[in-house]
């Protein structure tokens, strides 16, 4: 055994059960073929691209009951200022 897995087990012994626990975990993920991570990766990008799909639909949907002449950065502004009170 070299001397960095003596010095990792000596590490690893003094740790309770619950983070060694969480330590295999690590290990496990960052052990994963390399098949696995590119499913992960497309699984994860699949899921982000339909949040981003769904905040937008919901975004289009909240649109429909805000007035014409809705400015986001004017609203924005005016709740800063309510709350903070004027900087400049």
């Amino acid at each position: 055994m070299s001397v960095l897995q003596e010095q990792a087990v000596r590490m690893i012994s003094g740790l309770s059960d619950e983070n060694v626990s969480f330590l295999i975990e690590v290990i496990q993920r960052l052990m994963l073929p390399k098949s696995s991570v590119q499913t992960v990766k497309v699984s994860e990008n699949k899921e982000s691209i339909e949040a981003f799909q769904r905040l937008d639909a919901a975004r289009t949907e909240i649109m429909k009951y805000l007035p014409e002449d809705f400015d986001p950065d004017k609203e924005l502004e005016e709740a800063r200022v309510e709350r903070y009170g004027s900087i400049g």
